[in-house]
């Protein structure tokens, strides 16, 4: 596998030996599990993008094929060095890099060499939110068995139950809720200023939004910090 950061800094050249600017990041996609583009800036520091599928070769510069644009609505800049949390608010690390595979993004590499599968970013927005408790989904096995089909509600429970927080983790725990969390419907379940408890991480988690409880109560607090 190959960091993100290997692309930084290197130029740009066509395949006419013209050399187009300097890399300066790369636009994934919202999920952050693939590389849409990457950004270079020529020149003149106007700044650009160039579809990865334009990419010829990618060692000591990238040698591409065209310089055409394309718009990406749905990319984000690669966001180095946003903090990474759990579900249960744990703080994990800092993103310093990316581990790409071709142009898939397999995992995300924090502060003290720590990694985490990019499957596992379960929350994109000021900060990152790493479901780390939920089972992976396992690729078919061949000759396996044909699996018994379980109810609705009892994948439900299987749910709740490898969601629920670990002994110890009670880093959410005794925080005050800045804002009220709704359900689907609108519904106030977790209500503004209240001091969330193990019934209430409990609630959360039955109606899915324990990562927003999350991100809501650490945006707070990094804003208070600031």
């Amino acid at each position: 596998m190959r960091k993100l950061s290997e692309f930084i800094g290197k130029p740009l050249f066509t395949r006419a030996g013209e050399c187009a600017g300097t890399v300066k990041n790369a636009l994934l996609a919202k999920n952050l599990k693939t590389v849409r583009a990457f950004e270079y800036f020529d020149d003149q520091e106007d700044e650009h993008t160039l579809p990865v599928g334009s990419v010829i070769s990618a060692e000591d510069a990238l040698m591409v094929r065209s310089l055409a644009e394309k718009g990406y609505k749905d990319a984000v800049s690669a966001p180095f060095g946003i903090t990474v949390y759990s579900e249960t608010g744990e703080t994990l690390g800092n993103v310093c890099d990316f581990l790409l595979e071709e142009n898939e993004v397999k995992a995300l590499l924090l502060t003290g060499e720590r990694e985490v599968p990019a499957e596992r970013i379960a929350s994109v927005q000021d900060a990152l939110i790493a479901d780390l408790s939920s089972p992976l989904p396992l690729r078919p096995k061949r000759n396996a068995p044909p699996k018994t089909k379980r109810a609705p509600a009892q994948r439900a429970a299987e749910r709740a139950e490898a969601l629920r927080p670990k002994a110890g983790s009670t880093l959410l725990t005794g925080k005050r809720v800045p804002e009220n969390i709704c359900d689907a419907r609108g519904n106030v379940i977790v209500k503004k200023d209240c001091v969330i408890t193990a019934d209430i991480l409990k609630r959360a988690m039955a109606h899915n939004k324990l990562f927003e409880l999350t991100l809501c109560v650490l945006s707070s607090e990094n804003a208070a910090a600031r």
